[in-house]
């Protein structure tokens, strides 16, 4: 995980949301959430990166994480289920929405075989999706310094976090 000077540079001072416990009815379906994804969610909370890239945390008012994933998930498996190569949580095991952009964009964390997550965003004005073998917070860390630039992710652009909840 990137370390904490990296992610305050870019993403300001921690606001210490909440503690990495609120993901036990997620974990008990998709299993064990990656570490260092829970404490960088529990470090910073629902908010929005970049005023674009919006995180969801499962223990925020409403909606909550499990709420937009309630209300998503249907529509992922009716409209792209071509084009998404994974199963989406409720089912065992399935990839974990943990993100969403104002312009439609979803972000998952998709489990591997190996026990390791993987990165997967649902590009939706390109009907395209894209995985990364990065972890969250640097994925987020890279993109806000330019070190990766995603087209349809402008989080360089703005940068920074802006709590929502």
């Amino acid at each position: 995980m990137s370390t904490a000077v990296d992610l305050e540079g870019c993403f300001g001072p921690a606001r210490g949301y909440s503690d990495t416990a609120g993901w036990q009815a997620i974990e008990a379906v998709a299993g064990e959430l990656p570490a260092d994804y829970k404490e960088f969610a529990a470090a910073y909370g629902p908010g929005v990166i970049g005023k674009f890239l919006c995180l969801l945390h499962p223990q925020s008012r409403e909606p909550t994480m499990v709420d937009m994933i309630a209300a998503m998930g249907p529509l992922y498996q009716v409209l792209v289920p071509h084009k998404i190569p994974y199963e989406l949580y409720p089912h065992r095991r399935g990839m974990v929405l943990w993100a969403t952009t104002y312009e439609g964009d979803s972000c998952f964390l998709i489990p591997r075989p190996d026990g390791t997550w993987g990165i997967g965003v649902w590009f939706r004005q390109w009907a395209q999706w894209e995985e990364y073998d990065q972890d969250v917070p640097g994925w987020l860390a890279s993109q806000v310094t330019g070190h990766l630039e995603i087209p349809g992710l402008p989080l360089r652009v703005v940068g920074g976090f802006v709590a929502q909840d």
